[in-house]
């Protein structure tokens, strides 16, 4: 397996999912008003909560992370076999 595809791939999925991260957080607290839930085990924080935050962040990070391998691999110089 090429060193470079590994890295750049690598490299890509990383910012991806940093900037997901953060999207996800910025537009949780924009339309509920307070913070992701931290602590599931947090009395104050509802399961509903804690579940719904989990199917949204896992799905736009599932999302992020496919989109910066295709435009890796776009960049990087054509189709490349993703590992997941």
């Amino acid at each position: 397996m090429d060193i470079g595809w590994k890295i750049v791939s690598a490299g890509s999925m990383a910012v991806a999912g940093m900037v997901a991260s953060k999207v996800v957080n910025v537009g949780w607290k924009a339309v509920t008003g307070h913070n992701p839930p931290e602590d599931p085990e947090d009395p104050g924080v509802r399961l509903a909560e804690v579940l719904t935050f989990a199917l949204i962040s896992g799905a736009l990070m599932g999302l992020a992370r496919q989109l910066a391998l295709t435009g890796a691999s776009r960049w990087y110089g054509g189709n490349r076999e993703v590992e997941a």
